[in-house]
């Protein structure tokens, strides 16, 4: 599901594309924007394709809510409300809500009806006194973990803790990987005879899209039938090269290596 305000996915992959290479991936200058692959090469060396894959938090355990999907639902209800309020009240002040750990149960609720309630519980707690009032605790209505309101215009937003285990990473770089492998020899027909074939997976820096490299991964190996495969974690600007079932140890591999023998 694509926020109204998040740019086109072809935008999104060029920053990071752009991103990942200034993070230390060898990916050449000079892309040309396609599709099956997402990015066509033509170096020194050869020729060689780049397929995209975001890498996204995984559904909690109850319920099976995906994060991406849990912030589409805080996002509405933040905005329900702040429109409520502008309406009715109309008195400029700023609202951040925090959700705490993820709660499936959550996007299970009426969104309107906790739009009601946070627009009751801002409306009766508007900073007098003080330029702010921070709430927690049985004041906040059910659902939510802590409001902030603060004097002055300005947007109404919330955060959340994305709830991602490290055990669960692993299965998701499978999945994602295991997605575009069947797609490699379709990737290869659209590419000059000998071009070598890159996945690279990545992470956004949203709460409820990033998903964190885990230590040991350099011990993970994966199958898949593309020449290199990387994973790039915006947030922090982190880079690892996915290892190969019945590849070299990674000691042996050189990440500026800029094209793989095939």
């Amino acid at each position: 599901m694509r926020s109204p305000n998040e740019p086109p996915q072809k935008e999104v992959e060029l920053r990071v594309l752009s991103a990942a290479r200034n993070a230390g991936v060898p990916i050449p200058t000079g892309e040309i924007i396609g599709e099956e692959p997402d990015f066509r090469f033509k170096t020194e060396t050869g020729d060689l394709g780049i397929e995209l894959s975001e890498v996204l938090s995984p559904a909690s355990s109850n319920g099976g809510i995906a994060p991406i999907e849990q912030a589409a639902f805080y996002e509405d209800f933040i905005r329900l409300a702040q429109e409520q309020f502008t309406k009715e009240i109309g008195t400029p002040v700023r609202v951040t809500v925090h959700f705490g750990d993820r709660d499936a149960g959550h996007t299970r609720r009426n969104k309107r009806k906790m739009a009601r309630t946070l627009f009751q519980c801002v409306k009766d707690n508007l900073p007098r006194a003080r330029d702010f009032v921070y709430l927690s605790g049985s004041i906040v209505p059910e659902g939510l973990g802590s409001i902030t309101i603060t004097s002055g215009a300005g947007d109404w937003d919330c955060s959340q803790c994305s709830g991602i285990t490290l055990d669960s990473i692993r299965p998701q770089i499978a999945s994602r990987i295991s997605a575009k492998n069947d797609l490699v020899p379709k990737y290869r027909s659209n590419l000059p005879y000998g071009a070598a074939i890159w996945l690279l997976l990545y992470s956004r820096p949203n709460v409820s899209r990033s998903v964190p490299i885990p230590y040991g991964i350099d011990q993970w190996k994966f199958p898949f039938k593309f020449d290199r495969v990387f994973w790039f974690v915006v947030l922090g600007s982190e880079v690892v090269e996915i290892q190969r079932e019945g590849s070299r140890s990674p000691d042996s591999l050189n990440l500026e290596s800029p094209l793989p023998l095939n």
